[in-house]
């Protein structure tokens, strides 16, 4: 079963992100409830040798509505400390992979998404030659990622990256694969069976640096002004889509899941809904005939109560013409998992 051609609900799901921490999972399981929670899987959360029971554990304590849909979400960092890429051929990140996939079958989970990255510190890796030879060698390690997925009833996906990577730790990183439309086009169409993860606020800073959209206040550091250089003029000599809906169009047929929240400039992700550059209610509008399901995801201060990815479930729901549930909060006294 193709990614892209999953099957769909009448309407499209709108699920809550969060860490598998037991403060985040009773937080996204209260009023109004989710149809979903997308787990953001740390690599702690998934190291050493018991780490399948400890989670285990903290499912069992929850009890989620019928129909409750769960995707898992794979880390940037992988299990040895260093960067996860697609295209490395490390045992240490197919590890990470079979990690990611048992405990979404174990939760009865719908997808799985890693990121389509080959991250490097040195802004040298932006080239085309580079991105052909990343994405050849990145091709092997799909397949036997869609494989694995099949074979647990999953589907398999890749999510699209910012052209500078801040990866959750504040990094300077650069990729020659994973921001432009035409990398996941390469990819899903070697290897068939993978679907798209949408990330609008990553499609929005690729946009600003294609367009030249440079934010008049970006925070760089001394010792990467010379790599931020590199890449604003790669990406403004490359070109690409210049807004949004552009980037989405080609990818319309594979993509499955958006995440959802906004940009600016090269450097500000996951802003709430209506800051930033992106006009996210067109997006979700023209999103709604053909994926699956929403995901709320701009970086909370508090991430254990969640007030922003509340506000932009709110807001999806209004814009998608869906009733919120306003019910009692979710029992957590029995299992959810397998």
């Amino acid at each position: 079963m193709d990614g892209g051609q999953m099957h769909r609900r009448a309407r499209p799901l709108i699920l809550l992100k969060a860490r598998p921490t037991p403060a985040q999972l009773a937080d996204r399981l209260r009023a109004p409830v989710p149809d979903g929670v997308e787990l953001y899987i740390h690599e702690d959360d998934v190291f050493g040798e018991s780490w399948f029971e400890a989670l285990a554990a903290r499912f069992t304590a929850l009890a989620p509505p019928p129909a409750f849909t769960w995707v898992v979400e794979g880390p940037v960092w992988s299990l040895d400390g260093e960067l996860f890429g697609i295209g490395r051929s490390r045992e240490v990140d197919r590890e990470l992979t079979r990690r990611l996939v048992r405990l979404a079958a174990s939760l009865g989970a719908v997808a799985v998404n890693i990121h389509c990255v080959e991250g490097s510190p040195d802004g040298a890796v932006l080239s085309e030659a580079q991105r052909r030879e990343a994405l050849e060698r990145s091709f092997p390690f799909l397949a036997w990622y869609v494989q694995l997925c099949r074979d647990a009833g999953l589907v398999p996906l890749i999510e699209n990256v910012p052209p500078i990577c801040r990866m959750r730790r504040a990094a300077f990183i650069y990729t020659p694969i994973g921001v432009e439309p035409r990398d996941l086009l390469d990819c899903v169409r070697a290897v068939p069976g993978l679907g798209l993860t949408l990330d609008t606020s990553h499609a929005q800073l690729a946009v600003n640096a294609f367009t030249g959209a440079e934010g008049a206040d970006e925070r760089r550091t001394t010792n990467d002004d010379e790599n931020m250089a590199r890449a604003v003029a790669y990406y403004r000599a490359r070109g690409g889509p210049a807004s949004l809906g552009e980037f989405i169009a080609p990818l319309l047929p594979w993509i499955t899941g958006v995440h959802i929240s906004n940009a600016a400039g090269l450097l500000a992700e996951g802003l709430p809904y209506d800051q930033g550059d992106a006009d996210l209610d067109a997006a979700v509008r023209r999103l709604a005939n053909t994926v699956r399901y929403f995901v709320t995801e701009p970086l909370d201060t508090d991430e254990n109560t969640a007030p922003l990815k509340r506000q932009i479930q709110r807001r999806l729901a209004a814009v998608l013409g869906i009733p919120l549930s306003s019910g009692a909060p979710v029992s957590t006294t029995q299992s959810a998992s397998k």
